[in-house]
């Protein structure tokens, strides 16, 4: 005891000495709030109550398809409570869509929301038009503001931070109580009033549209404009116009007013950034750089009394400096690395900043994801060293939507906007910790994510089962921290109440690097004897963990893998449903749900299931789990009225909160399970890694079917594209599907391109849309009387393959006497080259170290397995271990199976992405 309380005492002297941020980075899981094409409104990022521009069905993936501002989004405008008590809500128009040319949100200082939307194609008026509410979206009104028809307010610049989300470019500002809009139509400003009055603030000749709003004060009392080549500043309270400087909205790209009256501006003239500060009309240059959009940027303090200041560019380090009207420009660090800092939040107590960085990481295809990369600065700290990553396919005007800088570190979550490429608009700006990831559903969108780790495994047990089952959970923890660390892990049983399950916590402290195996752990750390639920788990600064469970019987194990998720990862909410294209496998299988609550007031979910001929079943069937808790439903299809023999897809959608679900495919006759996780869309090329037709060691005869949904009500075309891992044999077929069709193709290796060995499958939905057609696939072998024992084989996110610099790691394998470990390598190249892939594999230790290291060729545009990969190479090493994989040149896949020699039962082990050094 005298030994836990020493290291316990150790570790929490090292937090205070260095915060839990600075001692890890890691890949941040998140989850989107909607599958449809969104444009966050113009709104403070501290919010409450958030609004998003919203396509009105499932929608193109927006950084794969244009959407061309000045015709305005057709769209809805949907109102969400960032603090997750009140569902999203569609608040205009109440049906159909509108073409939307800009919207914004007002929150009072008592929590009244004021929205106003720039809208046409309703009411039978062709021409653009203000609406105003004053309740949150529950009733509107028409403005009295003459508006030119081609006007458009959706912002189109850089989001470089500030405390307004898509703020730059944006022709509504956000005002006082009195007050709350200030719009300009190009032709003039208007102050638009709380009761639908408007006045005009500044105005130019008839027939003129050269009036550009820039900038606001912190009290949203004054503005700046641009007009006629002069720059003006607007005061709500005397509504009279003031000009401070000369410049044009061709010149003045963005700035803000301090509260003693001096003008930060920020010019774009002749192929130069210039930094401006405006006092009493004099005009001084703090900064100037070549015109490349990121090379110098500022952002207001959090008072609007100065500047934080941003200057990089090619061959000079990047530096940060504050500037105020006493001190004027101080440099607060220099980095040598040279980071491309893309934008800077300040916090409230003007001590923070969060720094945002931006990293470009190779995908397949030759897509660029960009990889925004987080950290925390306090005042009088160096650069930071260490990043956050929040990897997203992500465009040019990305940004925040809420954040509040001051609670990152507890773990307040915060929403991020992946961008939307707009007709005209530049590409993404692409320069010449635990893994994470693995569990991310959707890449692109507005999401929800955290800096601080929070995890759930939704499915532990220890407990008879069907078909004299015997069940048990072993988990493994590592930490990749070089120091001690302490993991909280709550039980929450299945269907018990919150309350009954607070009492089911446990804390285990790690030493630095280690990696542990808990056997049995409902029993060896809970003493609990019979249970079922799920474990929510707060590490002290972040872990990776993942457990398998499995039947034990006197031939051997049969079970599943699973990872711990991130409890903003693979979270479904009301506008964003999940599918599970493999749920029901038809007679001689059950299915069993389990929904875990992955918000803080519980969750009610509806589901139905789909199949050959589309939706089948019951369509009222709802299922409730309370606040961090967990639900067990068993042989759900019966509860929504399949008869066994029906195969198809399961649809998960939650009526009131979010949760996270599983699907459990189980073979009566072995009582094998099959994890089914959430499935990916397809708007992108996704590929499955292995599909194979091949006899195995053990008299074992591998086989893999294929699994296809179409949740769209439209008929949808899928393009599967088969590569042989050992030859350059290929096929393409075009697959078309109904609307919510669900079909399964039994050995699809042999019945569908007439193959045998083992594949690579590449495929893509052909509308290029998030609603395309959903694939996962199994792999199992077959017994002599049909019962199956194998593995779920999913298509690869983008955090579970990488390319040269990316580390991916695997972690679940244990080195065992009645185990062995296989390592499939997948190269992602689209077609073969002349050069084999080659890549690093590392195997660590249950203490941290590394037992080997050594590298592989992997055939191009094909696959191999490395087999019993610790026998084969006589490595002294036992217990478990993780596995790091390292491209050296290509793009590659990783993945592992976990095999029981007694019985050939494989668990499928997928790869993480790690953070870049």
């Amino acid at each position: 005891m005298r030994i836990m309380r020493n290291r316990l005492a150790a570790l929490t002297l090292l937090l205070a000495l260095f915060p839990a941020s600075s001692l890890l980075a890691r890949i941040i899981s998140y989850s989107p709030y909607t599958d449809r094409a969104a444009i966050p409104a113009h709104q403070h990022r501290m919010n409450r109550y958030f609004a998003l521009i919203e396509g009105g069905t499932p929608a193109t993936n927006p950084s794969l398809s244009p959407v061309p501002p000045m015709g305005g989004l057709q769209a809805h405008l949907v109102l969400y409570d960032f603090r997750g008590l009140e569902e999203p809500r569609v608040i205009y128009p109440a049906e159909g869509s509108a073409g939307f040319h800009g919207a914004a949100v007002r929150e009072s200082a008592t929590g009244a929301v004021s929205i106003i939307a720039l809208t046409s194609g309703q009411e039978g008026q062709p021409a653009s038009v203000y609406r105003l509410s004053t309740d949150g979206g529950a009733t509107w009104k028409t403005l009295a503001i003459p508006v030119p028809t081609v006007v458009q307010s959706l912002p189109t610049g850089i989001d470089i931070g500030g405390p307004f989300a898509a703020a730059r470019g944006s022709q509504i500002r956000i005002g006082n109580e009195q007050w709350p809009f200030v719009v300009s139509t190009r032709a003039a400003v208007y102050a638009v009033g709380a009761d639908g009055s408007a006045k005009v603030l500044l105005e130019v000749p008839a027939g003129s549209l050269s009036v550009s709003l820039l900038g606001v004060d912190a009290t949203g009392t004054r503005f700046l404009a641009a007009a006629a080549g002069q720059i003006h500043v607007l005061d709500l309270l005397s509504g009279t116009a003031a000009v401070v400087a000369e410049g044009s909205a061709t010149t003045i790209a963005d700035g803000w007013i301090t509260p003693g009256g001096a003008v930060y501006l920020e010019e774009h003239t002749g192929g130069i950034i210039r930094l401006l500060y405006v006092v009493n009309g004099v005009r001084t240059e703090l900064f100037q750089a070549s015109s490349n959009r990121l090379n110098l940027f500022a952002v207001p303090t959090h008072d609007y009394s100065g500047a934080w200041i941003v200057d990089r560019g090619p061959g000079k380090p990047t530096s940060l400096y504050k500037h105020t009207a006493a001190a004027g420009a101080v440099k607060q660090w220099e980095d040598i690395t040279a980071p491309e800092v893309e934008a800077l939040h300040a916090g409230s107590s003007g001590t923070r900043l969060l720094v945002q960085v931006h990293r470009p990481r190779p995908q397949a295809d030759q897509r660029i994801f960009q990889d925004p990369a987080l950290a925390i600065w306090r005042v009088g700290q160096p650069a930071p060293r260490f990043y956050d990553e929040l990897y997203m396919d992500e465009q040019a005007n990305k940004g925040f939507v809420h954040l509040d800088v001051e609670k990152l570190e507890a773990g307040e979550p915060f929403v991020f906007d992946s961008g939307v490429r707009w007709m005209g608009m530049p590409g993404p700006v692409v320069s010449p910790s635990p893994g994470g990831g693995g569990d991310v559903v959707q890449e692109w969108g507005v999401v929800r994510a955290s800096l601080k780790q929070r995890l759930v495994l939704p499915a532990v047990g220890r407990t008879a089962g069907a078909f004299d089952s015997d069940w048990v959970t072993d988990v493994i923890i590592q930490n990749p921290v070089d120091a001690p660390q302490r993991v909280d892990i709550r039980f929450a049983p299945s269907g018990l109440s919150t309350v009954a399950a607070q009492d089911n916590a446990r804390s285990v402290v790690l030493e630095p690097n280690e990696i542990r195996l808990i056997e049995d752990v409902l029993h060896s750390l809970f003493g609990i004897e019979s249970a079922i639920g799920a474990f929510f788990i707060e590490p002290e600064s972040g872990i990776t963990m993942t457990s398998r469970t499995y039947s034990k019987s006197s031939e051997g194990t049969y079970g599943f893998g699973m990872h711990a998720i991130d409890v903003h990862a693979a979270a479904a909410s009301a506008r964003f449903p999940l599918t599970f294209a493999g749920a029901f496998l038809g007679q001689d299988y059950r299915t069993n749900l389990i929904i875990a609550d992955a918000g803080e007031s519980g969750s009610l979910a509806g589901v139905r299931a789909a199949g050959t001929s589309g939706l089948m079943g019951f369509s009222d069937v709802a299922f409730e789990v309370g606040a961090r808790g967990q639900q067990q439903i068993n042989n759900v299809g019966t509860s929504i009225g399949l008869w066994p023999f029906e195969t198809g897809a399961l649809l998960f959608r939650p009526a009131r909160g979010s949760a996270t679900a599983a699907v459990f495919a189980i073979d009566n006759r072995t009582n094998d399970p099959t994890y089914f996780p959430p499935d990916l869309p397809a708007p992108i090329v996704r590929t499955i890694p292995a599909i194979g037709h091949v006899d195995g060691a053990n008299d074992s005869r591998f086989r893999s079917d294929l699994y296809l949904y179409n949740p769209s009500p439209q008929v949808r075309t899928v393009t599967l594209q088969m590569k042989m891992w050992d030859s350059a044999a290929n096929a393409t077929i075009n697959f078309t599907m109904l609307p919510n069709e669900a079909r399964i193709i039994r050995n699809v290796l042999q019945t569908l391109f007439g193959r045998t060995g083992i594949a690579r499958l590449r495929y893509q939905s052909a509308a290029g849309d998030s609603s395309g057609i959903r694939v996962t696939s199994r792999t199992y072998s077959i017994n002599d009387d049909g019962g199956t024992f194998g593995f779920l084989m999913p298509p690869l996110n983008n955090f579970q393959s990488g390319g040269m610099g990316d580390t991916l790691e695997i972690l679940g394998a244990v080195s065992a006497a009645d185990y062995r470990t296989n390592i499939g390598l997948v190269d992602l190249a689209a077609f073969p080259m002349t050069q084999a892939v080659n890549v690093r594999i590392e195997i660590i230790d249950a203490g941290g170290r590394v037992a080997d290291s050594f590298t592989a060729n992997v055939p191009s545009a094909g696959g191999m397995q490395l087999n019993d990969v610790f026998r084969s190479r006589d490595i002294d090493v036992s217990g478990p271990v993780l596995i790091r994989v390292s491209p050296l040149n290509g793009l590659v896949g990783a993945y592992a199976t976990f095999v029981d020699n007694r019985t050939n039962d494989a668990v499928y082990l997928s790869a993480n992405l790690a953070v870049k050094e």
